[in-house]
């Protein structure tokens, strides 16, 4: 293959250029994609329009049939490109071979630009007033391109796949829209590319938009001219809460005061009359319900936290994202630090990285051609789609370096293998270790551990166990010395169990699940790998997550040893790493929502001891599992801070800093709430928050500096200090405290 050939990718026939308002000048061509010769990228690849008359018979043959291989649809209702009309026959994703798309002619009825160059597609619908819909590119380069009409009742293609449509019944395409043929093109585009379509217009679709292109294609709207009307707010259904068990806490309301009454109207936001309060807290059913299980404080808080979710709920229905974040930034306004619409934009969440756009961040020899500030910046704001985490949390987590070549991730893939049995075979050949009361102690503790971790995934479950057989177990207590030696040797191996094996909850090292046998192999070594902090509980909850994604030992091994870096404090003998943590918690608290410490201090709830495990594991505990790996990946990029995480803590409490500060007045209803937070709350919305908290928290330091600099010029002694372990939640380095030497005869942790 020459470099005068390309991969035909994609055709769509009948698509003509109207040089002039005389049907008989139009020209009937085809728009393709295909891809050059030799090493490239997806953004290598070419969009051509190329006329029929520019084509052979032999040509015209195969671009037809490419055409129509769009059409066939398989058994899974998925498309298939294995055979055409004429019996072209190829295997998947085998393309034919064609000449190059010429990039101009004499009559400038072609052009051909390679994806990286296409800026924006203008997407025109048939309409009454055109018969025929179009496309209009918007190149990089400023060059004019000529409109592309899809003539669809020419098409043969386009005409067969409406009749598909409507054999199911189902003759909409995309956004609800009567199915055309320009839609064909647009989706296909997304298979190579990353296409976004424009919030402020939605007929316009942005081709591998950067962060900056996004936002000046979604300005902030003018909540002045265009606001939507507030949905009524309706209460939720009493009667249905009463039904559950976790509602039987109303208890005690029928003895609520009218003031307490007064206050829930307050936290929902004048969005629930009191009258309405009034007659909810009176009815019948509420008044017979026994004090089972809360105090009245903390069902009222409980109460009232579901109001206001409701309302907030019911408000986004019809407020535009903007509004949501600019109530948010007012919200946690404290004069002059509010931030500016930009910042309160630039904060929003966006669609997690597909694996087309992550692709599209690498050169043909896989080296980023973005920053690496660029990349972290779009995993921050959006997360990561399921196919893509594989590989990017091998970079979030240091195994793979953000400046490497596929070339060079291959060789040091190997390297990896190679260290990590290295420090394997330290225990696995090591008879003498293995027989080490610490060892085995720290052995029990993995496996016990491991029996427990995430069983609710279905990589990790196993069949149903039966009781052992006791005659057995007798038996087996008379066995000869090398017959336990034996079994122990089976225990310690580094062989995958056979998968058919049932699996004993009485025997801890009879791990028969293949997966949960590899982590306790990865935390066995991780052992070997740091001495001196050896296996603490917990533990696991940090490898489950990126086992799951890699499921591979040897990768799995190296990026918990990577995210173990900065985790290693949660887990120091002397909890000293924990303790700063909280302490560093609890003056952010101070020096951000001041009269919300207050209110914990009269609480005597300062200590946030409700926040202990929520750090030590990053809130594994607190959200459903795809919550968690998306909340993992924002904070693996360590894009405002390596301590976002204690901004993240900050959003729960200011999220609920209303409720807690008006209905809750004692040490264990503080702690009840915020236990009982876990499942109930929104990521997304705390990611925000967090953010601007951050923001507002970075701006506030430099009101500080900036004040501090002027008293000293006019010789003032006045002068604000600001703790250094606050200022040190501005950097992106990483705070590593590693475990001191393991004292002799110190057990596990």
């Amino acid at each position: 293959m020459s470099s005068n050939t390309v991969e035909l990718l994609y055709a769509k026939s009948k698509a003509y250029l109207h040089p002039s308002t005389s049907n008989k000048d139009n020209v009937a061509g085809f728009l393709t994609l295909s891809r050059p010769n030799g090493p490239s990228t997806n953004k290598d690849i070419l969009l051509s329009y190329t006329p029929e008359n520019m084509l052979s018979a032999e040509e015209l043959k195969l671009y037809n049939e490419v055409d129509m291989a769009e059409c066939l649809v398989d058994s899974m209702g998925k498309l298939s490109l294995e055979a055409g009309p004429s019996g072209l026959k190829k295997k998947p994703g085998d393309k034919p071979s064609v000449r190059r798309p010429s990039s101009s002619s004499g009559s400038g009825y072609c052009f051909s630009l390679p994806l990286s160059l296409v800026y924006s597609i203008h997407v025109r619908n048939p309409s009454l007033g055109w018969w025929y819909g179009s496309i209009v590119l918007h190149s990089k380069t400023g060059e004019k391109m000529p409109v592309a009409f899809f003539h669809d009742d020419e098409s043969p293609s386009t005409i067969q796949r409406q009749k598909l449509l409507n054999k199911s019944f189902d003759p909409f395409g995309e956004d609800g829209q009567m199915y055309w043929g320009g839609q064909d093109f647009i989706s296909t585009l997304r298979r190579y590319i990353s296409v976004e379509k424009s919030t402020v217009e939605p007929s316009v679709y942005l081709v591998d938009p950067s962060s900056v292109d996004l936002a000046n294609f979604a300005p902030l709207k003018d909540q002045s001219s265009k606001k939507e009307p507030a949905a009524e707010f309706k209460l939720p259904n009493v009667n249905k809460l009463l039904a559950t068990a976790k509602w039987r806490v109303l208890e005690t309301v029928a003895s609520f005061g009218q003031k307490t009454k007064n206050q829930v109207a307050e936290i929902v936001d004048e969005h629930v009359p009191e009258v309405v309060v009034r007659s909810v807290l009176s009815k019948p059913e509420v008044k017979k319900i026994s004090n089972d299980f809360d105090s009245a404080r903390v069902y009222l808080a409980k109460w009232a936290a579901q109001v206001k979710e409701e309302a907030e709920q019911s408000q986004r229905k019809f407020m535009l994202e903007d509004t949501v974040y600019d109530r948010i930034n007012k919200e946690l306004r404290t004069g002059s630090e509010i931030l500016t619409p930009e910042e309160v934009s630039n904060a929003s969440r966006r669609k997690p990285i597909s694996k087309v756009e992550w692709d599209g961040f690498f050169d043909h020899n896989g080296r980023l051609i973005l920053t690496v500030d660029e990349v972290k910046f779009r995993i921050f704001h959006g997360g990561l789609e399921e196919d893509v985490r594989p590989e990017a949390w091998l970079f979030l987590l240091g195994v793979y370096p953000w400046d490497s070549s596929s070339e060079e991730r291959k060789t040091l893939r190997e390297s990896l293998e190679s260290g990590y049995h290295d420090y394997k075979k330290r225990w696995v050949e090591d008879e003498d270790k293995r027989q080490d009361p610490f060892w085995k102690d720290q052995k029990c503790r993995i496996e016990k551990d491991i029996h427990r971790c995430d069983r609710h995934l279905e990589l990790f479950q196993s069949k149903k166990t039966s009781p052992p057989n006791l005659s057995e177990e007798i038996a087996g207590a008379f066995e000869a010395p090398d017959a336990e030696s034996s079994r122990n040797d089976r225990e310690s191996s580094p062989e995958t169990p056979d998968e058919d094996e049932e699996e004993s909850e009485w025997d801890l090292a009879n791990i028969q699940n293949p997966h949960l046998f590899a982590m306790r192999e990865i935390l066995l070594t991780f052992n070997e790998y740091n001495v001196n902090l050896g296996y603490v509980q917990g533990m696991t909850d940090l490898l489950s997550p990126i086992y799951v994604i890699l499921q591979d030992e040897v990768l799995s091994f190296w990026a918990f040893t990577g995210f173990m870096e900065r985790m290693e404090r949660n887990f120091v003998r002397d909890q000293s790493g924990m303790k700063r943590q909280m302490d560093v918690l609890n003056g952010l608290l101070q020096f951000m929502l001041p009269d919300l410490f207050k209110h914990l201090e009269k609480c005597e709830s300062t200590d946030l001891f409700f926040f202990f495990r929520m750090l030590l594991v990053w809130y594994k505990r607190e959200f459903e599992w795809n919550d968690v790996l998306t909340l993992w990946e924002v904070l693996f990029t360590d894009y405002y801070s390596s301590q976002f995480h204690l901004f993240f803590a900050l959003s729960v409490l200011s999220d609920n800093k209303r409720i807690i500060m008006q209905n809750l007045k004692r040490f264990d209803e503080v702690l009840k709430y915020m236990n009982d937070l876990s499942g109930k709350m929104n990521l997304n919305d705390l990611l925000i928050r967090a953010e601007l908290l951050f923001l507002r928290f970075k701006r506030m330091i430099a009101l500080i500096d900036r004040e501090n600099q002027q008293s000293n010029v006019s010789g003032e002694l006045y002068e604000v200090r600001v703790n250094p372990d606050l200022r040190e939640l501005l950097s992106r380095d990483l705070v590593i405290q590693k475990e001191s030497e393991r004292p002799e005869g110190v057990g596990g942790g």
